[in-house]
Order: C-alpha cells, then sequence, then structure tokens
C-alpha cells in the first residue's frame, strides 16, 4: 500500500489521464463534485495528508476510469483489505531470527 503522499499523487494523476482522455480540464472541484466531497476535501487528499474511505476510493477510481489497483499499487478484493492496510494491518513479510544476524 502507498504512503497517503503516493496515494495522493496517483489520484491526481488520475484525474490528469481523465482530462487527457477527454481532450478538456478535469479539476480538484470537478473531482469533488463528482464523487460528493468538496474541493478542499480532494485537494487535502492530493496533498496526501490523509486515506480516504474505501466508498470514497472507488467512487474516485470509477469516475477517473482506473482501477483500485492503479491508485493503491495493491489488488484488495474488499474494504477490509483495505482498511487494515491503511491501519498498518498488512504485514509484507516477516523475518525469522537467524535473518537478524546475517
Amino acid at each position: 500500500m502507498y504512503s497517503p503522499k503516493k496515494l495522493g499523487l496517483k489520484i491526481k494523476e488520475a484525474r490528469e489521464r481523465r482530462a487527457k482522455r477527454s481532450g478538456r480540464p478535469f479539476s480538484q472541484k470537478m473531482l469533488a463534485f463528482k464523487i460528493g466531497e468538496t474541493s478542499k476535501w480532494v485537494q487535502s487528499l492530493e496533498k496526501g495528508q490523509f486515506y480516504p474511505e474505501w466508498d470514497a476510493l472507488e467512487l474516485i477510481a470509477d469516475t477517473c476510469g482506473v482501477t483500485i489497483e492503479f491508485l493503491t499499487g495493491e489488488d484488495f478484493k474488499n474494504e477490509l483489505e483495505y482498511e487494515e492496510a491503511i491501519k498498518g494491518g498488512q504485514v509484507a513479510r516477516t523475518i525469522d531470527q537467524e535473518e537478524l544476524y546475517l
């Protein structure tokens, strides 16, 4: 899972991709309107100040025409997996005691 900062950059990239595909600007204000949030909320999100809730993330992905995987860097199957990741609950791998002394 990306850091909130990296996630914010990916959301901005997704918004810019939508603008490029359509040939028209797609501002933070426009994204905010489409997903039912404020432009200040989108601005804070793109600055990496927080992780959005799962429902908001799905709306952003759908609105921008990208996948959740594109935004997060992981293939989450559901909201619970996502919530665990943003709480730091997922472990990439464990280190054996022997590895500590190599």
